[in-house]
């Protein structure tokens, strides 16, 4: 198995929020034949926490498919994947608990935690003794996105990928009618947003199980009673217990005059279920979703496909409830897929949106995308 190639590119602008933004970082995993005319690439888009670089992704996941497929297999750690790096006890969730359940806690009731299942645990062993097994949404712990990140949800990691595909097409002689997407819930999600954003530019896309769009509770930081993530484990009498969070993303719903109001042009250039955004294109999708998988919406994801069947080739593996193939693992998944489906991982053209440098206006409501490409392999992204 060969080394991975490590790329690190200047990122690009946050058009939205404008805060400053650090180097991205990919690894490029090459076929161990090395590369040749037929030699496509593949952008395996991993999940959130989960990063480019962790030995699944770098020494299981992308050699398999790079050796099976021919490809030039690319991970991203892209905007907001440190997600949940810390964990953060506010006097607000103090306040909360304390008043909520009678008890007298502070911050060096969390003095000796070494890291995050400590405090959860430490959360726990103070009210379980009431017969509290999960806790009130009012006492939600805060969690810290690594690199001084948010959670753009969607946008901004869907550029960084398409930033990162445009310099690999630039460095490598590749076969530009094999350029393909692959990707799990989120990182499914965006692997469908670059198909939005860039529509001639893959010739298939593979979505296991995506988000088709926004989650408020994924964007507002404690605006709604729902919890972004939800860390359960298991206490020492094997009594399971629930706590959920909130974390620091900046956005809000509740002042409309803010730079950092979510408003429904934020919510509408991430969606998946807005038709008037969809142009014909030979990209091909390939989309598995369990009816009960747990995460993502199997109704948006019926609409997404149904929305995506009238400007491009839909092959939906629409799964029930109970059925053993939701228990697949990724390599058996991606094995029946590509398999049953190998003629449709290329496409006729070889042009892509960069070479054909394409000018895309996304409408918004009070706010237009303007997407924008160039035949150096660039991509510029603004607010008109």
């Amino acid at each position: 198995m060969k080394e991975p190639v490590r790329l690190v590119l200047t990122p690009h602008p946050d058009i939205e929020i404008g805060i400053g933004r650090k180097e991205i970082e990919s690894f490029l995993t090459l076929p161990d034949a090395g590369i040749n005319s037929d030699t496509g690439v593949i952008m395996v888009v991993n999940e959130l926490s989960e990063m480019a670089d962790s030995n699944y992704q770098q020494n299981v996941l992308r050699p398999y498919l790079a050796n099976k497929l021919n490809c030039i297999a690319v991970g991203v750690n892209y905007f907001g994947v440190y997600r949940n790096s810390q964990i953060q006890i506010r006097p607000s969730f103090l306040h909360n608990i304390n008043r909520i359940y009678g008890l007298n806690l502070s911050m060096e009731s969390f003095a000796d935690a070494q890291n995050g299942v400590d405090v959860y645990r430490s959360i726990a062993e103070a009210v379980v003794h009431k017969g509290i097994t999960s806790l009130d949404l009012r006492c939600q712990p805060h969690l810290i996105t690594g690199k001084d990140e948010y959670q753009s949800w969607g946008l901004l990691p869907a550029i960084d990928c398409l930033q990162v595909l445009g310099e690999v097409l630039q460095r490598y002689n590749v076969n530009h009618r094999k350029i393909m997407a692959f990707g799990k819930h989120y990182g499914a999600y965006v692997a469908l947003l670059m198909g939005k954003y860039a529509p001639h530019t893959f010739s298939a896309i593979i979505d296991y199980e995506g988000y088709s769009r926004v989650e408020l509770k994924h964007i507002i930081s404690g605006e709604l009673m729902e919890p972004d993530y939800m860390f359960s484990f298991d206490l020492n009498n094997n009594m399971q217990f629930y706590i959920a969070s909130t974390c620091n993303n900046p956005w809000t719903i509740e002042d409309e005059l803010s730079p950092q109001y979510f408003s429904d042009s934020h919510r509408m250039i991430r969606s998946l279920l807005y038709e008037k955004h969809f142009i014909p294109s030979e990209t091909c999708y390939h989309i598995y979703h369990s009816e009960d998988n747990g995460i993502t919406s199997i109704y948006d994801k019926d609409r997404c496909v149904e929305i995506l069947d009238g400007y491009n080739t839909v092959f939906y593996n629409r799964v029930t409830a109970g059925d053993q193939r939701a228990e697949q693992t990724d390599r058996e998944f991606l094995d029946r897929i590509l398999t049953d489906h190998v003629d449709s991982m290329q496409k006729k053209s070889t042009d892509t949106d960069f070479s054909l440098e394409n000018n895309y206006i996304f409408n918004c409501g009070h706010k237009s995308y303007q997407f924008r490409f160039d035949n150096e392999g660039r991509i510029q992204v603004g607010i008109i």
